[in-house]
């Protein structure tokens, strides 16, 4: 069994933290040679980083912690922070509606990853996804 690398990075709980998040996200594909993940991987990245330092409810000076782990078949990343609370998909209709410019976030998350979900911790939580590392192909039907 080889050892499956994970990194980890922190980032101060404030708004310029998503695009330093973003970068960090699309250079570890590339060191990890998985390209064709850095789009998705980016975007998911800073939906999430995005989310806790906007709603993330914490004291001054808290960091948000995004941890990647390459597994066999997939990439998981989980982004922690200390606020508490657990954050949920918003309603179809709320999220298609043409004026509504906040709350996309987790249904991007949902529709763009293979799976996620919210784990609570003792001081907060972590949102994480997984991506995986080959495409899986569609199923055609007769």
């Amino acid at each position: 069994m080889t050892d499956q690398p994970t990194e980890q990075m922190r980032y101060r709980r404030y708004r310029p933290s998503a695009r330093a998040a973003r970068a960090d996200a699309r250079a570890l594909a590339g060191r990890w040679q998985h390209p064709r993940l850095a789009d998705d991987l980016t975007l998911l990245v800073s939906e999430l980083v995005t989310n806790a330092v906007i709603h993330g409810a914490t004291g001054r000076g808290s960091h948000v912690q995004v941890t990647y782990a390459l597994l066999e078949d997939r990439l998981r990343v989980e982004v922690r922070d200390a606020a508490d609370g657990r954050p949920k998909l918003l309603p179809g209709q709320v999220v298609r509606s043409e004026l509504r410019t906040l709350g996309r976030g987790l249904t991007v998350v949902a529709g763009v990853s293979h799976r996620w979900g919210v784990t609570p911790r003792v001081i907060g939580k972590s949102v994480w996804f997984e991506l995986l590392l080959v495409p899986q192909e569609a199923s055609h039907g007769a």
